[in-house]
């Protein structure tokens, strides 16, 4: 199930959906539909995945029932919509819903990579570059260096000193390092995965674009949930599953355990001033008196997934200063250490 879940991805769930919802405003058969799907669809675990999903319907049973089936899939916000929908008689509402939100998710995530890739590639670049110099052109300095007969300066000792531990043990420290990465996310994954959270929410910028995804996300997820007749209890503990931060996602667990005791959401919410701002407690009120919920959470993702864009956009502008300064010193250290002691040398003759 986990291979299966790995080798889908949002994008392929994305045209499932889609396709689907527009079939069935079509009034073509569900079974028929997920047939015509099947044949479409070029990922094979997807299309194994709809033709056991056909088979479900052929059978008799709902569509959610198959998705429940692949819970690890598909996640409780996309059963949970697709139930909804069956019991409402208005599928192909649902599904067009979901699909909006699984954009939202998807648009929100291309927008966070695509600042970062960007710096990525320069920092590995310069990894790159850095470490051909020191394996294929310091060795080859290094005669030359010992051959002027006097004590090199710190700065040529040190590069050199790399140089030959890259060259001794490079590749023991490409496993160690290899294998220290995936000990690090092991335990963030487990063991340590709140202190990191809150680690991350305490870094100037990558608090403010991390408290903006979550909250958009949550507003969204929430909006989406409570357009359909599901329970406010059971919306905000499927809401709290689709949150990355885990700080965020037990704030609305306990908000939920809040709503059990008649508490307004509004209220809940309240109790964490430093995850959500004073503006969502407020449009999260106003919807609960007017009825409107739904509709302002609508306004308030919307509100956050735009601030998210413009962080993203602005994003490579701030952080390609602090690269360029950082290429500057590697690059001027290494000049440094290579010509000063020829600059030595030189005024020594």
């Amino acid at each position: 199930m986990k291979l299966l879940a790995s080798r889908i991805p949002l994008k392929e769930k994305m045209f499932f959906v889609e396709h689907l919802a527009v079939m069935l405003k079509a009034a073509i058969a569900l079974d028929r539909a997920l047939s015509s799907l099947q044949e479409q669809t070029a990922n094979k675990a997807l299309k194994k995945v709809i033709g056991a999903l056909k088979d479900t319907v052929t059978s008799g049973q709902p569509l959610s029932a198959g998705l429940r089936q692949y819970q690890k899939i598909f996640g409780d916000l996309f059963i949970n919509m697709v139930a909804a929908g069956e019991i409402s008689g208005k599928l192909e509402e649902s599904l067009q819903r979901l699909y909006v939100q699984l954009k939202k998710d998807y648009d929100l995530k291309s927008k966070v990579k695509g600042a970062l890739a960007y710096p990525a590639f320069v920092i590995l670049t310069m990894l790159s570059i850095g470490t051909t110099v020191m394996i294929y052109v310091i060795p080859k300095l290094i005669p030359l260096f010992e051959s002027f007969g006097t004590t090199l300066p710190l700065s040529t000792r040190i590069l050199v000193g790399i140089s030959k531990f890259i060259i001794s043990y490079g590749a023991w420290l490409a496993i160690a390092l290899v294998i220290s990465g995936v000990i690090f996310v092991r335990l963030v994954q487990k063991r340590f995965r709140r202190h990191w959270h809150v680690f991350l929410l305490a870094i100037p910028l990558v608090n403010t674009l991390l408290k903006k995804i979550n909250i958009a996300r949550f507003a969204r997820t929430l909006s989406t949930l409570l357009s359909t007749d599901l329970l406010v209890v059971d919306a905000l503990n499927i809401t709290s599953r689709t949150l990355g931060n885990i700080l965020y996602r037990e704030s609305v667990l306990k908000s939920a355990e809040g709503i059990k005791r008649g508490i307004p959401i509004a209220s809940a919410i309240k109790e964490y001033p430093k995850l959500f701002p004073a503006t969502v407690y407020t449009m999260v009120s106003v919807g609960e008196e007017s009825g409107n919920l739904a509709q302002l959470l609508e306004e308030v993702a919307a509100f956050y997934e735009e601030s998210v864009d413009e962080i993203t956009k602005n994003l490579s502008t701030l952080i390609e200063p602090i690269l360029i300064v950082l290429l500057g010193i590697a690059v001027g250290g290494m000049a440094i250490a290579i010509l000063t002691p020829m600059y030595a040398l030189m005024q020594q003759i």
